[in-house]
């Protein structure tokens, strides 16, 4: 069997071996979790793995309802999308507001580029909240 674009995704992250813990979260009873749970020195965040070159990088409604229901809880989400055309990494999250996908990083499409945008991840979960994003009134 063929693996899925984002499966392959998972297999790069996994072959970094980071002190970093990462567990692929494969749900068909809730619909919207994210791919991967993540806890890197403390930082806690999720991750959608994605492959494609689409405007929304192809995030079903279940998938932002569940990221605009994590931010809101203070809780940190990210996508990340492999996209083809130019190659490169992103690192994007769902603003609750307009409920779409918005770019936080950019990195090169390699080993070194994936170890960057994990750990940028990681550092952005340590940060206090994105309280642009969060409407606390």
């Amino acid at each position: 069997m063929a693996k899925t674009k984002e499966a392959k995704l998972w297999l790069r992250i996994k072959k970094l071996n980071l002190k970093a813990h990462f567990t692929r979260i494969e749900s068909s009873t809730l619909n919207g979790i994210p791919d991967v749970n993540a806890c890197d020195n403390g930082a806690h965040y999720w991750l959608e793995l994605k492959s494609n070159d689409l405007k929304n990088c192809g995030l079903s409604k279940w998938q932002i309802n569940w990221h605009c229901d994590r931010i809101k809880s203070g809780g940190y989400v990210f996508i990340l999308n492999q996209t083809h055309e130019p190659r490169a990494l992103k690192l994007l999250a769902v603003d609750p507001v307009s409920r779409t996908p918005f770019l936080v990083s950019r990195f090169k499409d390699n080993e070194e580029g994936m170890r960057s945008i994990l750990e940028d991840a990681a550092s952005r979960a340590r940060e206090p909240r994105f309280s642009f994003l969060v409407d606390r009134s």
